[in-house]
């Protein structure tokens, strides 16, 4: 039993000496330059292009020693099995992931006539978002004739 504290602890250990890098990668497309680059100058115009940034990220762990408690259907099993269970019985279990992601949103164009902000149509985005209104619109027609028929 004492191993598997000490395995889990060393364990626990590396994580938490890992886990500072990592956060720090995924949370890096979230800074100022990954959402507007840097100006780029010709002539009298200065454009910049701003972006979207999103970012995110979910760790996990988990235990386990011994064996779980009989509930109240099942037989307590004899004083030897249940010492033979705890000696082979421990656990551990640890997980991560995250992930960044960006896309243009705008071009801000600074010349002798001012300050211009174009946006950036995104075609697919509003496709994607058609096809979900019209999923949405089916559904809830569907229901409502299958309500009606019932």
């Amino acid at each position: 039993m004492i191993d598997v504290k000490s395995s889990v602890l060393s364990i626990a250990e590396k994580t938490s000496e890992q886990l500072p890098p990592v956060l720090e990668k995924i949370f890096s497309a979230a800074q100022s330059d990954a959402v507007y680059s840097k100006p780029i100058v010709s002539n009298n115009y200065t454009v910049i292009t701003a972006s979207e940034v999103a970012s995110g990220g979910g760790f996990g762990s988990g235990t386990g020693f011994g064996p779980s408690a009989p509930s109240s259907t099942e037989e307590r099993p004899n004083e030897e099995g249940s010492q033979s269970e705890q000696v082979n019985s421990g656990g551990s279990g640890m997980g991560g992931g995250g992930g960044s992601s960006g896309r243009p949103v705008a071009i801000i164009v600074v010349g002798p006539e001012g300050v211009a902000v174009k946006p950036i149509f995104d075609i697919t985005k509003v496709a994607l978002a058609g096809i979900a209104a019209w999923i949405t619109v089916l559904t809830i027609f569907r229901k409502a004739r299958r309500a009606s028929n019932a």
